[in-house]
């Protein structure tokens, strides 16, 4: 599998899939092992994905910066939103 090239929901899928089978009391610890790895490396193309398409949004509302703000869009559960 080369995770270069999945889709960011194909690459979430994948990362929820391993979560659960990680939950499971049979996985050995050498899966155990492996599975984290994988889900570091769909971890961290998923966080490449996501500066991107951040970079893209910013280039796209750059255009009237005097009428925008940035919000930091990850907060806390207890702040309004999350």
């Amino acid at each position: 599998m080369e995770i270069n090239k999945l889709t960011y929901e194909e690459a979430l899928s994948k990362l929820e899939d391993l979560l659960v089978d990680l939950e499971d009391e049979d996985c050995t610890l050498k899966d155990s092992v492996d599975k984290f790895k994988l889900g570091m490396e769909l971890y961290n193309h998923l966080n490449e994905i996501l500066k991107k398409t951040e970079g893209e949004v910013k280039i796209i509302l750059g255009e009237d910066k005097e009428t925008l703000r940035e919000i930091d869009f990850i907060r806390e559960a207890g702040d309004g939103y999350c």
